[in-house]
């Protein structure tokens, strides 16, 4: 059943993402709002497509410490693709910090580029960081942003740990902007890199806001401590 839920899965979510993108591909031609509305409409419906035929549910806690408004930086551990499109959905127009890599995949390179989404170039680590905090210092002079990065650098499987980026401390330091850490077990069920999924509850649990003031080892100790304890 495991092997059918997910080919069942996986032909409607690639036939349905070409077909969707397709149809939307002159990005050139849109606003950024309208692309914000449609990149929305399609991560939920990947979620709610993979909770009706994968049977992958989710269930959040603590969502009171989702700021009102404001910029602020979202730091999630990484397990799978999953949490792309949930953070996706969760926190609609959010700006991603993503691996250089990913800013060639064809259409959705002229998506991500509409959506204000920052890459970076791991083996120019220093380079990287000084475009990354000038990109943040300029999206957020404009308006209200939420960025999303994932500390870990790249996806972690359940149990296993790695020494986090200070690249979250950076944007923290320099730009003033509070993290707000999120805990998930996406990997237990969405299993990174394999057919098969499971079926099964995701937690995702929303901590306490970082505000600046704390140094360094404190903030990226307290991230270490909610992803691996």
């Amino acid at each position: 059943m495991r092997f059918l839920r997910s080919f069942i899965f996986y032909i409607f979510f690639y036939t349905g993402t070409i077909f969707f993108f397709l149809i939307f591909s002159p990005v050139k031609l849109f606003t950024r709002n309208f692309v914000v509305i449609l990149c929305t409409f399609w991560t939920r419906a990947v979620i709610r497509l993979s909770k009706l035929i994968l049977g992958i549910k989710y269930e959040i806690k603590g969502v009171e410490n989702i700021p009102n408004s404001g910029s602020f930086v979202v730091a999630s551990n990484h397990q799978s693709a999953w949490e792309t499109f949930f953070l996706g959905s969760l926190f609609p127009g959010s700006i991603f910090i993503l691996k250089y890599e990913l800013k060639k995949i064809p259409i959705f390179s002229q998506y991500f580029k509409k959506l204000e989404f920052i890459f970076v170039k791991r083996d120019k680590a220093f380079d990287s960081l000084k475009i990354l905090l000038k990109s943040v210092r300029k999206l957020i002079s404009k308006n209200n942003r939420i960025f999303i990065i994932f500390p870990e650098g790249t996806r972690i499987k359940p149990g296993e740990r790695i020494k986090l980026n200070s690249g979250v401390f950076a944007i923290h330091k320099f730009s003033g902007l509070p993290i707000l850490p999120i805990k998930l077990n996406s990997g237990k069920y969405w299993i990174n890199k394999k057919f098969n999924k499971k079926k099964g509850t995701i937690v995702v649990e929303i901590f306490p806001i970082i505000m600046k003031g704390e140094d360094k080892e404190k903030v990226m100790t307290k991230l270490e401590n909610y992803y691996y304890k």
